[in-house]
């Protein structure tokens, strides 16, 4: 978990939901509804709102998984046993999931979108927090000072 990992992640995760935001406003866009809800495909790229999708995700989805390397890297230092990885890599995909879902949902012409991306607002960073006070548990427990020996002095 490097510096340059975690801004590789950092892109990586916002073109996938770009991706995927795009790939769902087209998938909607024609052959799911009927009626006016639905863009007829040789007019789908008129319809979507460019700048929203290209500063949305990175901003206010992308960055949250970017505060979540640093802290994380910040919190455990060099500290890195295998289950403070598993538990890392699982708050992220886990998290992720639930942004996917959100994007997706945002994505129905009848889905009320701006509570449909709140959702990803709001209760992604609690999975982000739990993973994290859990890694930071770990990370601080292994300098804490070591029981005392029944009959030691203190």
């Amino acid at each position: 978990m490097t510096r340059r990992g975690t801004w590789l992640r950092y892109g990586l995760v916002s073109v996938l939901l770009i991706g995927i935001h795009l790939g769902s406003l087209w998938f909607f866009s024609e052959g799911v509804y009927q009626g006016r809800a639905n863009v007829p495909l040789f007019k789908f790229p008129e319809k979507v709102d460019v700048f929203f999708l290209l500063t949305f995700t990175p901003t206010f989805i992308g960055l949250k998984y970017l505060a979540y390397d640093s802290a994380v890297r910040a919190l455990s230092g060099n500290y890195r046993p295998p289950a403070l990885i598993v538990c890392f890599i699982a708050g992220y995909l886990v998290a992720l999931a639930i942004d996917i879902a959100c994007l997706i949902a945002a994505s129905k012409p009848i889905a009320d979108s701006g509570l449909s991306l709140l959702g990803s607002i709001v209760q992604t960073p609690l999975v982000l927090l739990l993973a994290g006070a859990i890694i930071a548990g770990v990370a601080l427990q292994k300098d804490a000072p070591p029981p005392a020996q029944p009959g030691t002095p203190r």
